[in-house]
């Protein structure tokens, strides 16, 4: 699966306002269903969870990860206005944070592989110029991780 991170300008502002900015990211390439729920649960979480990495939230994340992977830590939770993540070694569960387990929002889960991907494309896509020009598409592993 391909996923791609670049900068949305909203309708009828300038593109030179960075204010006017928003980093989002997705799948491209993949089937609706897929890129649906994929962009829905990952890639809105990203990029609103943590926003621009401004606490050093991506980094932390990204170095409990290694833990996790290492035996060092056994899970991790993390997450924002958006989701709250729930980090092992053998999935990433998300929940809403303000509605919880609903039929609206049920909950999902992703590989650890596909989060660490998608979580260390949006660092680097953060490290590029904030502007309409910034593109990044990274490669997200197959892998389908079930929430039971």
């Amino acid at each position: 699966m391909k996923a791609r991170y670049y900068v949305h300008c909203f309708e009828g502002f300038d593109p030179l306002d960075e204010y006017r900015l928003l980093r989002v990211g997705g799948l491209i390439n993949s089937a609706e269903s897929l890129r649906s729920v994929f962009n829905s649960y990952l890639f809105s979480s990203i990029t609103s969870d943590f926003y621009e990495n401004r606490y050093g939230d991506v980094d932390e994340t990204l170095v409990a990860i290694e833990q996790i992977e290492h035996g060092k830590l056994d899970a991790y939770d993390t997450g924002g206005n958006g989701f709250s993540h729930h980090i092992t070694r053998e999935r990433v569960r998300f929940e809403h944070s303000v509605f919880g387990e609903c039929p609206e929002w049920p909950i999902w889960c992703c590989t650890l592989a596909q989060y660490k991907a998608a979580l260390q494309g949006y660092r680097r896509f953060l490290d590029m110029p904030k502007s309409i020009d910034s593109e990044l598409i990274i490669d997200l592993p197959d892998g389908e991780a079930r929430c039971d």
